[in-house]
């Protein structure tokens, strides 16, 4: 039997029964020529096949192998965070610090030029906005869940999804709360795993330091090198982990694995790297339908050196293409995953006497939010999405979430800013 539906009742009966698995690349479900969609949720799914005629979708009952049924459709959203002015980034003509993202990932999707913050610019509020679609956070009270409902608790909800089907790595912990939502009907039970880098005590952090001065004073490199090899040493041995964003046995089991590799390590001890290295494992044990990563050392910016600065946005731009990678390489993603990789706002402008890269406005009063803060980009990368397609037109960057739910055939709750989808396809 045939039933003709239109495409948007496809994406709302998607949303209602938990279908946001869609078959075969860019998917018939968002204007692909031909595509498969799984729809249901757990075993009692019911496979089809969505063919295109006159402008509507058909939809035919048929079988399905085991494999075809696992590939689903993955939203990976990417904060570039910490505060990234456009002038180091996009609008550097010689995009000396993201060779990656521009050489490698701008000609494979669509940049927005001209994302807006138009409310406070600090870390934990734009997070938080671009998670649930409205601006949260009003009150500058991180320590309590955003107001509304995040994309992980509506994928979650409508899906029937368990906890580790979406997760969210953070780079501290002001961040910890932008999983979860205080809105009647969401909350813990669907909040996403949050996970932090490792820290470690006050006194360790003094001893470093202690160890850093001595040797620059020595005036020898080696003995700088030396004495940072310790420091790393000493990072791994006193650290802690929180598990407080965890919600199963299965994800505080993956964390102390995980951690368990890296305090036996000898890599970086550099939080994003921690956070990058965690995620892409997540993504080989669980496959989750939908993560977050939100790195942050950029924010070393407040330290008011330019070069630590800058080779920071290097390093985001290095581990953001790695995740890319990774999503290129695990099967679970290749071909059918979404990736929206934004700053979480900017930093100020230069200007008379003074450096503006180094703060991002005062967020209680809003002092120095200027363009510098306000106006950052997005690359969205994935099926059907055009490439090298540039939008200059102004987008607020709560659109993210409505965006990336529409790619799963959802829908944000009620108030959040509009998807863009129908930009970038």
């Amino acid at each position: 039997m045939v039933e003709k539906i239109s495409r948007r009742q496809f994406l709302c009966a998607a949303a209602s029964t938990g279908a946001a698995a869609v078959l075969g690349g860019a998917g018939a479900v968002l204007g692909a020529s031909t595509g498969k969609a799984e729809v249901g949720a757990g075993s009692r799914a019911c496979p089809v096949l969505w063919t295109p005629d006159g402008g509507q979708l058909h939809r035919v009952a048929r079988t399905v192998s085991a494999s075809e049924a696992l590939k689903r459709r993955k939203l990976i959203v990417i904060l570039f965070g910490g505060g990234t002015r456009s002038s180091e980034s996009i609008s550097d003509p010689a995009h000396r610090y993201i060779p990656k993202l521009w050489n490698d990932m701008v000609p494979r999707g669509t940049l927005f030029t001209n994302m807006r913050v138009e409310h406070k610019v600090v870390h934990p509020n734009c997070a938080g906005s671009i998670m649930t679609g409205h601006w949260e956070w009003d009150d500058i009270d991180w320590s309590k869940p955003v107001a509304h409902p995040t994309i992980f608790e509506i994928y979650r909800k409508a899906c029937h999804a368990p906890d580790t089907a979406t997760w969210a790595f953070v780079y501290a912990s002001i961040l910890a709360k932008t999983g979860e939502s205080l809105a009647s009907g969401y909350g813990r039970s669907y909040a996403a795993n949050v996970v932090e880098p490792p820290t470690i005590p006050r006194a360790t952090a003094e001893e470093m330091d202690q160890r850093m001065q001595h040797a620059a004073s020595l005036g020898s490199a080696d003995a700088e090198i030396e004495a940072a090899q310790a420091c790393a040493k000493l990072t791994r041995a006193t650290s802690r982990i929180s598990v407080e964003g965890l919600h199963s046995k299965k994800a505080r089991s993956f964390l102390d694995t995980e951690y368990g590799r890296w305090k036996t390590g000898s890599g970086t001890t550099s939080h994003d790297a921690f956070l990058t290295d965690r995620a892409i494992a997540c993504m080989r044990t669980f496959a989750p339908d939908m993560m977050a990563v939100d790195f942050g050392e950029i924010d070393c910016a407040h330290y008011g050196s330019w070069s630590r600065y800058v080779e920071a946005i290097r390093r985001t731009d290095e581990l953001t293409w790695r995740l890319w990678q990774a999503a290129e390489a695990v099967e679970q993603y290749r071909g059918r995953t979404l990736l929206l990789i934004l700053p979480d706002h900017g930093r100020e402008l230069d200007g008379p006497g003074r450096w503006g890269f180094i703060h991002h406005s005062n967020f209680y009063t809003n002092d120095g939010a200027d363009e510098g803060c306000r106006r950052v980009w997005m690359i969205a990368l994935g099926p059907g999405i055009m490439a090298g397609r540039r939008i200059e037109r102004p987008v607020p960057i709560t659109a993210v979430a409505a965006t990336g739910l529409e790619y799963l055939g959802l829908e944000a709750s009620a108030g959040a800013e509009s998807s863009i989808w129908n930009l970038i396809t």
